[in-house]
Order: C-alpha cells, then structure tokens, then sequence
C-alpha cells in the first residue's frame, strides 16, 4: 500500500463516502490517488437519510421511497399538506453503502484503510493522518469526523444541543399505514427538557419507519426511547400486532458554533463542516451541495477550496431557534403549528433549505409568536449564555 495520496478520506460516512464516489464519478479526477480511512466496512442498514429536494440528487436512483404528502400533528393543528414542486425521499443506509462500495472497488486510483485515527494534521505542504501507528501522507485531507473536543460552544456563548432518536421499523400483518404521506412532526408528547415528537415514514401499507426524536442537552436512558416508542405505537396509533424488523439510534449535534471549515490543507466536510442544519439536524442536502463545490473547485483549479456562501440570516434564525430550545424547549410545538397553520407547506420547506428570499422570510417571522423569539433577540445581543435550566414544564 503506497503512504502518499492525492487526497485523503478521514471517516467513510455520509459525507466521506459521498465525497469518494463523486471523485470516482468524474473523469477529469481519474488520475487523483484517494484514500478512505475508517473504522470499519459498512455493510449495516444502521441508519436512514430523509430530505426533500426540487432537483435531482446523485442518488435518485437508491432512494427507497418518496411522498407528495406531509402530516403535521399537534395538539392544535391536524393538517396533511400536498407537494408540488417538491419531493420528499429517504435513502436506507444499506443501499447508500452497497451502491457507493460497489462503485468505489472497481475505482483503481481509490483505496481504503481500516483502523483508529489517532492524530490528523499538517507537515509542511502535505497533510497527514496516523492509523494504526502508521502515517499516510495526501496533498489534502478531507475531515469527516466529528470530535466534540475540536470546539467548545459554551465558552464561546454558543449554544449546543444534541438531536437524538430511536426508531424501530415495523411490520403490520394486516394493512395498517397511509403510505402516500409521511409525518413530519407530531408533537403529542410529553416536552421534557426540550423539544420531542414524533416521525413515521410508511414504507408501504404494512411497513413504516417510526422514530422518537428529541432536541435537549442530556440523551434520556434507554429503556425510556423503547417506553415512549411503544407507548405511541399502542395509545396513539391504536397499533398492537406488529413485529418490529429493525430498529435504528442516532446523535446529531445541533450547534449555531462556527465550526472551522479549513486548516491548511484539512478541510472539513459533514457535520464536522457544519453541513448540519443547526436548528433541524438535516443534513443530506447540504452536503451534497458542499460536496459538489468541492467537485468543482478540484477540476477548475485542482484545489479543494471553495466559497461557503453561507447567508447571515439564517444562522440568526439558527441561533434564535436553539435559544428557545436551551430555554423552554416546550414552546417549539406552539411556534411550528403555527407556522405550518399561516404558511405553504413549500415556503416553509424552502426556508428551513436556506432557499427563501427576505420577504418571505418575513412572512414566516410574522407568523409565529413573536415573544420568545424577542427574548432570544435580547439573549443573542447581550452574548449572554444559554439558560440550563428548562423555565417551565408542559405535557
């Protein structure tokens, strides 16, 4: 095995992964030695990426299902809304990985290396990565790997939360799920210490996709995913014979932080490149974009640097959103309902995307209530920092 790439990979995810197969898929790159390191193969169906998009993606032609219809539940909104621009869809782990390793073993010029990344930086013109006690060498270093350490968004007033869910993907024997609309949200739990609801993508009749999601600082103890899970599946669905196939557990952190998207020849990519919406966790759209940047700054002047083009704005919303969630978590139920009440359904999908213009970002701002979001206005200016403990509580 050769210690000196062109590009290396830190990481084989979404992002790392995705980065690979779009090398391997552009010809002027052909000649470019790539090296993924990661910790393991993926071969696991551990995991399912949902967006919604107007344009085509790289990998249409894996997604697993897609809707025109949206569910939004609340305690004071019950509404399905109809697509018409957009689609939503939903790529299972498996077949992202089947379809990128199958492409990526015929590539000669990509290699991988399995082990523990113990150290990544820069020597001179080069930079590096140690695995295995053994250091390889690229002209550039891709970074997918998110490391708490790396940042501290407390100290700096930032605010960090983690987005984290179990799902259980279930069979019913009898036709049970309207599989023409997936639920978006349902917000018919307990609040907590920050933001919880519901999520089912039906697969087809008999088959779904159910998750518990939570927005909070502290991940609640395990058996209590399953209670609520069961309890939802039981009481609200009304849904008793059912066999659960898979089941699925992620942590996505949610931070308005800066990350650092370039250090010399380490450039960021994922979540690690802040990729990850800050206020939603969604993050398969925007590295696609990030990763076609990247695809066109090494044909046009083989380098990997590129213009973020982040807009102002929306890390303001961002920022005023995780506010609310670090202060009364329970309030995020009343400001989407009535977003989703006084709104399209594709104006408010092209907001949370970054895709809306000023004035409809006004027409959104003007339809939720304004106080929190005045609190948070107060709380960003002063840099005070994010309230630990949750004001008041609502089941």
């Amino acid at each position: 095995m050769s210690h000196h790439y062109d590009y290396l990979i830190a990481g084989g995810g979404l992002a790392g992964l995705t980065l690979a197969y779009a090398i391997a898929k552009t010809p002027a790159l052909q000649d470019k030695k790539v090296l993924i390191i990661d910790r393991e193969v993926k071969h696991r169906n551990d995991r399912t990426w949902s967006f919604w998009a107007a344009e085509p993606t790289m990998f249409d032609h894996i997604v697993h299902r897609t809707w025109k219809k949206i569910n939004f539940i609340s305690d004071t909104l019950n509404r399905q809304f109809e697509l018409t621009r957009y689609r939503y869809a939903t790529i299972r782990g498996i077949d992202f990985y089947q379809e990128v390793n199958q492409v990526l073993q015929r590539a000669a010029n990509i290699a991988f290396l399995y082990g523990e990344i113990t150290e990544i930086g820069q020597a001179g013109e080069q930079a590096y990565a140690t695995v295995n006690g053994q250091r390889v060498t690229g002209n550039y270093l891709f970074d997918s790997l998110f490391r708490a350490e790396l940042f501290n968004p407390y100290d700096a007033g930032y605010h960090y939360i983690r987005q984290h869910f179990k799902g259980y993907v279930i069979r019913t024997p009898q036709p049970f799920f309207d599989d023409s609309a997936i639920t978006m949200f349902d917000f018919r739990t307990k609040q907590k210490d920050g933001v919880y609801f519901f999520y089912i993508l039906p697969y087809d009749k008999n088959v779904a996709l159910v998750e518990y999601t939570g927005f909070s600082r502290d991940l609640l103890p395990e058996t209590e995913y399953d209670h609520e899970l069961q309890n939802y599946l039981h009481n609200r669905l009304q849904l008793v014979d059912y066999e659960v196939e898979e089941t699925e557990f992620a942590v996505i952190p949610m931070t308005d932080f800066r990350f650092e998207s370039r250090k010399g020849r380490i450039i960021r990519i994922g979540v690690q490149g802040g990729m990850s919406k800050p206020s939603t966790g969604y993050a398969f759209i925007r590295i696609q974009r990030q990763v076609e940047k990247i695809i066109k700054s090494l044909q046009t002047s083989s380098t990997p640097f590129y213009n973020e083009a982040f807009r102002p704005q929306f890390r303001i919303y961002d920022a005023m959103l995780l506010n609310i969630m670090h202060r009364e978590g329970w309030q995020i139920a009343h400001i989407f309902s009535a977003m989703f009440r006084r709104n399209p359904i594709e104006r408010i999908l092209r907001f949370l995307d970054e895709q809306t213009h000023l004035g409809e970002d006004l027409l959104i701002m003007a339809s939720v209530p304004p106080l929190p979001f005045l609190e948070s206005i107060y709380n960003l200016i002063f840099r005070r920092k994010p309230i630990k403990q949750i004001k008041k509580y609502r089941s």
